[in-house]
């Protein structure tokens, strides 16, 4: 006979934790699929947080959620949050956003976007706005209903208009047919009208695509209205074709489209040729990563991260960035500046210096990373990763990072005892950030046991 006890903690573990497992908790990562197909099965929105940091990064470390907002959360949306690999350029949300920093995302059931917000929600009450204002915006006429129409086969301008002023709004990536839909029901009195030029400039087209061509038609116009917008506007339109073009090129498997594009930023630069020899050489290099091409990726890593954040001396950068921004003539004059214009700038730089070293830094680390990704069996490749790392860590010797990439490359190289110092050095430096510091425990005692598998 089964003592009744048994079936009364049985009963509880059930109430416990069924319903936690059925219910979709905000703050716990999930992949996206998982996540749409929830949303599809209990016809709810969604809300998550999409990122490409590490696996144990945490968007709400500074945020207290009580039970009755987490309970009205989860009577409304499916939510998480979605980890995307930097590497992965076709996953769903790649290929909708661009993701440098985490976002948040309300969207239907479908996942077309009905709010956006780019900033770290650390109150309650900010997140309770926000879950009111989604609510409030499915009601109306969202992103996924103007779809859901164009896919009807509706093309009236008005409804192709709204559904490209949402891909701007959001910050998405253009669906290019979408515009050529809306480029082929203007007039030639439209297309000259500065108005229209800056709307169509603003959706993002491609390069190689028929709106930015015959955007440009009116050569004049375009110049006018380059001197017309304020800087940061230009910024933003042309940062959206860049990345647009970046996208259509990986999409299309066309590295002469990438080549293109570093060609034509590169020109933007023409008053400061090392910017325009960085860009230049960029986007073909993250088209090979992005492709994985393997052998050809490390080539061209390897010569970009030396040549520009290795051996270049980021004071010099910082000379022809200070001469550029102030319109001072130095490329005909080279790196001399006279007296007064060195004092400026010497005062400049103490105030710059910071955040040109992190830049340095990060990049290093970054470009290291990439070589033990790629190109982990060949040793010449790993020694150059190693030397960036030390220069990284010349510069900023208290990152833990920076020691555990060290620590990474000298392993996979043999060398274990300075492999094992490197990583205790990280461990001590991740000392603060809990997350992180299990982590780097378990990887020096795998060093030190000789059962580190690299990854």
């Amino acid at each position: 006979m089964v003592d009744c006890r048994v079936f009364i903690v049985f009963f509880l573990i059930q109430f416990a934790v069924f319903p936690a497992i059925a219910q979709s908790d905000f703050s716990t990562h999930i992949s996206y699929e998982s996540l749409l197909a929830k949303a599809k099965e209990q016809d709810k929105l969604m809300f998550f947080v999409v990122h490409q940091r590490s696996a144990q990064f945490s968007p709400y470390d500074r945020l207290t959620v009580s039970k009755k907002t987490k309970d009205f959360l989860r009577e409304a949306f499916v939510s998480g949050i979605v980890r995307v690999a930097q590497d992965d350029f076709n996953h769903p949300l790649s290929k909708t956003y661009h993701l440098p920093t985490p976002i948040y995302l309300f969207t239907d059931k479908d996942g077309y976007p009905l709010l956006r917000y780019n900033k770290q929600i650390k109150q309650e009450d900010t997140l309770l706005k926000l879950i009111d204002s989604a609510k409030t915006i499915a009601a109306g006429e969202t992103m996924g209903k103007l779809i859901q129409q164009y896919k009807k086969g509706f093309r009236n301008q008005s409804l192709l208009r709204k559904l490209l002023k949402q891909y701007y709004i959001f910050d998405q990536y253009t669906n290019q047919q979408v515009l050529n839909d809306y480029l082929s029901g203007l007039t030639v009195q439209e297309l000259n009208n500065f108005e229209t030029v800056v709307f169509l400039l603003r959706c993002g087209p491609s390069y190689d695509s028929p709106t930015y061509q015959l955007a440009y038609t009116n050569r004049k116009m375009v110049d006018s209205l380059y001197a017309t917008l304020p800087l940061p506007t230009r910024k933003e339109i042309n940062g959206r074709i860049q990345r647009q073009t970046f996208r259509e090129a990986l999409d299309k498997k066309n590295f002469a489209l990438a080549q293109n594009l570093g060609n034509r930023v590169a020109n933007t630069w023409q008053s400061h040729h090392l910017r325009g020899n960085m860009a230049r050489s960029y986007y073909p290099m993250k088209y090979l990563q992005f492709s994985r091409d393997t052998v050809l990726y490390c080539s061209y890593a390897r010569n970009y991260y030396n040549t520009y954040f290795y051996r270049l001396d980021q004071d010099s950068l910082a000379k022809l960035d200070y001469a550029n921004n102030k319109n001072v003539p130095i490329a005909r004059r080279g790196f001399v500046l006279d007296s007064l214009e060195n004092l400026r700038f010497q005062n400049w730089l103490d105030k710059q210096r910071p955040r040109y070293v992190k830049v340095q830094v990060d990049r290093l680390n970054y470009g290291a990373n990439q070589l033990l990704s790629y190109g982990k069996d060949d040793p010449e490749t790993l020694f150059d990763g190693i030397r960036w790392m030390r220069k990284s860590i010349a510069l900023l010797p208290d990152r833990g990072q920076s020691h555990y990439i060290l620590a990474k490359l000298l392993y996979q190289v043999g060398f274990y005892a300075e492999a094992e110092a490197a990583q205790r050095r990280a461990v001590e430096l991740y000392k603060p950030q809990r997350h992180y510091y299990k982590r780097m425990q378990d990887v020096w005692k795998q060093m030190v046991n000789r059962s580190w598998d690299g990854i």
